[in-house]
């Protein structure tokens, strides 16, 4: 387990995610979404289980929309 040390900065909602990254490797979390999206076809450009995985960062993370997300 990595040692956490916090200074007397104003980290950013994105730091927490650093606190995640091995319980989401733990969890195998990406492999699990690649498997619940394998029977559907994949779009060229985005396939649903990293659109999946985009979602519950944003939602970890604290946003409320995805309006940087529009395309």
């Amino acid at each position: 387990m990595p040692e956490i040390r916090f200074e007397d900065q104003q980290p950013t909602s994105f730091a927490a995610l650093i606190l995640f990254q091995p319980l989401f490797d733990r969890l195998a979390l990406k492999a699990g979404l690649r498997g619940c999206f394998e029977h559907l076809q994949v779009s060229p450009i985005f396939g649903h289980a990293p659109v999946a995985m985009l979602l519950v960062v944003h939602l970890l993370i604290g946003h409320r929309r995805l309006s940087d997300l529009r395309y």
